[in-house]
């Protein structure tokens, strides 16, 4: 109980020195963070920062203190890795001061956000350490560099060739056609009706829905309607696709695009359906078997017995027909008169009765006789 009640007085405080604003930048997931941060650890620009920030660690070095750091944020955010240094060195068996540098690397890089600066050592008591608070974001993409802007340019002249129409304005045309605008133009436009809905969207779809809004950042700003209309018009089938597939197929095109998801979604809607576009959304082909039905696999040919196959079986035989001979007996018995004799009788369980010389012989027909003596 004291134990529970220290963890929740501790996460409190996490929570209060990490606290942010709600449109600050956090991950789509860990797996996806981790990817690619090792892509960025394998890239050019992995060697600039660390010469820019004059620390020198390895890319696997790296990729392992911030696995340690990952298993310890929130699983929804990224935020909230409040652990030790030496909590890291322990795990990953290298120096406290290997784990400064990569969160200096990390820092600049702009993978990570320090929240809050601990404080205290191993000497310090316990009451007075505090660990640095840091949450983990995705890096943006550096943006390539702005076209030059031109200031001095002229426009082709338009096409055709500005002359008056021969019609003159005493023609009949042009007069009907001037009345029709100006009763056009002094009738009220009336706004087209809203279309509703007259059907209920289906309920696997609106539940596929729910889900992806649920654990993906930015799409609950939007009625759910919305949503599902965007998964409804790409064509994806909710007994086939899960938020979860949904999510990994997006993350998977944003890494081979080089993007990343913004941290403010204007229309929903609409931004799903684009993102959603680009992919194919069919569904996966099941594996095809190798080889055709069982009957077909069964070998026909007759098999050829060749002169030492055949001596084989003739020595087996041979061999079965001399453990059978030993295993009967020399002499066997012979039931005769005198053995028969010799064995004692059974006596049947019930004795005969001798019937009585006024009683009638048991059977259907003494029955019959001693009703007509009466």
């Amino acid at each position: 109980m004291l134990r529970a009640h220290a963890h929740e007085r501790r996460r409190g405080w996490v929570e209060r020195a990490g606290a942010c604003a709600p449109h600050a930048p956090m991950w789509t997931s860990r797996t996806s963070w981790l990817e690619g941060l090792q892509g960025w650890a394998h890239a050019p620009s992995f060697g600039q920062v660390c010469a820019q920030e004059r620390v020198s660690i390895t890319a696997a070095t790296l990729v392992s203190i911030a696995t340690v750091m990952a298993e310890h944020a929130d699983h929804g955010t990224g935020r909230h890795v409040a652990v030790t240094r030496a909590t890291i060195a322990d795990k990953v068996g290298c120096d406290v001061r290997t784990v400064t540098a990569a969160w200096r690397v990390l820092r600049a890089s702009g993978w990570a956000v320090e929240a809050q600066r601990g404080h205290g050592s191993t000497n310090t008591p316990s009451i007075g350490r505090r660990p640095s608070v840091y949450h983990l974001i995705p890096r943006r993409q550096d943006r390539p560099a702005p076209r030059p802007v031109v200031h001095d340019f002229h426009l082709p002249p338009s096409g055709g060739v500005g002359l008056l129409t021969p019609v003159g304005s005493h023609s009949p045309n042009v007069r009907a056609r001037a009345h029709a605008d100006t009763i056009s133009e002094n009738r009220p436009r009336s706004r087209p009706a809203p279309r509703s809905r007259t059907t209920p969207r289906p309920l696997a779809i609106q539940k596929l829905a729910a889900e992806l809004v649920a654990t993906t950042h930015g799409l609950d700003r939007t009625h759910i309607g919305a949503i599902c209309d965007a998964l409804t018009k790409t064509g994806i089938d909710p007994a086939v696709w899960t938020a979860r597939m949904i999510s990994d197929a997006l993350n998977a095109d944003m890494r081979n695009r080089g993007t990343t998801w913004p941290d403010h979604i204007t229309n929903p809607g609409a931004f799903l359906s684009s993102r959603l576009r680009r992919l194919s959304w069919a569904p996966p082909e099941p594996p095809k078997k190798a080889g055709g039905c069982a009957a077909a696999s069964i070998d026909t040919t007759p098999v050829v017995l060749t002169d030492a196959a055949r001596t084989r079986i003739a020595a087996a035989r041979e061999q079965i027909r001399l453990v059978l001979t030993k295993r009967r007996p020399a002499n066997p018995p012979t039931h005769t008169s005198e053995t028969l004799s010799a064995v004692p009788q059974r006596r049947p369980v019930v004795d005969p009765v001798t019937p009585t010389p006024n009683e009638p012989h048991p059977g259907v027909g003494g029955v019959q006789h001693r009703d007509r003596s009466r």
